[in-house]
């Protein structure tokens, strides 16, 4: 009688094979988790430095913008705006050098996946997947109302690429808007660059247009009452949770505009003894700035609340594309406009008078191509409430902008202003920290204390 063969070796044999096929997978698992947490912790820092970048170039591009517009220099608002859109093709430059240099033949494709998206069409890059279906979907349209939000602690850490993170293969599955985890494609980018491009460049010509009429100063004041529209969009679109805290900080923020707007309009900034080197303004030419102002605040909430719903997570989009075409978007479709309001006498076309003229447009054009992108990206690393009641910073910076650059002196109630605004946003900025500080417990509860092998 033979004896009988041990199975209990070759077992646990393959146990341990089948572990070591499997340990590489959990290790990149872990490591995937680790990542992930680790850029929670650091998605509100960088979106306030980014806020804060925002803030400064915001504020000196007003200043560039109003030393030409408040003179009469070149007050040209339409035409500085239209001349800053086209700075945000400069993202697509080397984007499309890198496509060209690896698949020229795609560059072709790939303006004609662009155009026909903007006009509504189906269009593919090349052919169809291997399943027969559309290389790009038409989901923007029927998800518009459904979008979900994205709870940070489902987000991963964004794509540093600019030209992996838009799809180029003509290989690859449509891609849904409603899965929050996904990439936009080239189409979907498109399509939600144009339905954002008209409303961006709005906001910019008002804010840009009431800089003929009222000062730095005044116009910042009044947009910052963009938190006010933030809030209200906010929470109608389900972008913002209404709190009582909220509440009490955006009301403060609008006590502060108050309190500023009664000096504004009793017309002590701009008398001789206040006003510095500002020039002279009449009543109604300080009420028509204030009421541009006030319109491109209306704008901006809207348009914030737009990224937040519309994206949910900047891992999703990206953004030196999506901003590269809401420019391409804008110098194609608004160039009629120069002509319009050229015959209408509301602006007529003007060359630049001077070499300096050229020099601050440009420069106003570049730090507005920075400081939109560093707002975008600001706005979904924190939130659009944080980020716009955040903007109301540039008050008291561009009072201090105005005394030193200008001459221009404020009364007190000014200052009581400007520190109402800066502490609802502290008050603001504190409950956002206290819901991520709750978001990372509820992570690290919900992956447990994983241990790299």
């Amino acid at each position: 009688m033979e004896p009988s063969t041990p199975t209990a070796a070759p077992d646990a044999f393959e146990v341990q094979e089948t572990a070591a096929h499997e340990r590489p997978e959990s290790r990149t698992s872990i490591l995937t988790m680790t990542a992930s947490k680790r850029w929670q912790r650091w998605r509100r820092p960088v979106g306030l430095l980014l806020l804060a970048v925002t803030v400064f170039l915001w504020t000196a591009s007003n200043f560039l913008a109003s030393n030409i517009f408040a003179d009469n220099t070149y007050s040209k608002p339409y035409l500085v705006t239209y001349i800053n859109t086209s700075f945000f093709i400069i993202p697509l430059i080397p984007i499309l050098l890198h496509r060209l240099h690896k698949h020229p033949e795609d560059v072709r494709n790939w303006w004609a996946t662009v155009w026909p998206g903007a006009r509504g069409s189906y269009a593919v890059l090349g052919d169809t997947d291997s399943a027969g279906a559309p290389l790009y979907s038409n989901s923007l349209r029927s998800t518009r109302t459904r979008t979900p939000l994205v709870n940070p602690s489902e987000e991963q850490p964004p794509s540093t690429s600019m030209t992996d993170s838009c799809d180029f293969d003509s290989k690859r599955a449509p891609i849904e808007l409603s899965a929050a985890s996904t990439k936009l494609n080239l189409r979907e980018t498109a399509r939600l660059s144009l339905e954002f491009c008209i409303l961006w460049f709005l906001a910019n010509y008002f804010v840009a247009a009431c800089l003929e009429y009222t000062t730095v100063a005044s116009s910042t004041i009044l947009t910052s009452t963009s938190s006010v529209f933030t809030l209200l969009f906010g929470t109608l679109f389900r972008v913002e949770r209404f709190t009582l805290r909220k509440l009490v900080a955006v009301l403060a923020a609008l006590a502060g505009v108050a309190l500023i707007s009664s000096v504004d309009f009793s017309g002590q900034n701009t008398d001789d003894e206040h006003r510095g080197d500002f020039p002279e303004k009449s009543f109604h030419e300080v009420m028509l700035g204030d009421a541009l102002a006030f319109l491109s605040a209306v704008l901006y909430g809207i348009y914030a609340v737009f990224m937040k719903k519309r994206i949910a997570d900047e891992s999703r989009v990206n953004m030196p594309m999506f901003f590269g075409l809401v420019g391409l978007f804008n110098v194609l479709l608004l160039w009629p406009g120069i002509i319009i309001l050229h015959f209408t006498g509301v602006e007529t076309f003007e060359l630049f008078p001077s070499w300096s003229v050229t020099a601050i447009i440009l420069c106003n054009s570049a730090a507005s191509l920075v400081s939109d992108l560093a707002w975008a990206y600001a706005v979904l690393l924190t939130s659009p409430i944080v980020v716009t009641v955040g903007l109301s910073m540039t008050i008291p910076l561009s009072l201090v902008g105005q005394i030193v650059l200008n001459g221009q002196t404020v009364g007190w109630l000014y200052w009581v202003g400007a520190t109402m605004v800066i502490l609802s946003f502290v008050f603001v900025s504190q409950e956002e920290e206290e819901k991520e500080q709750i978001r990372a417990i509820s992570l690290d509860d919900s992956q447990g204390p994983g241990e790299v092998a």
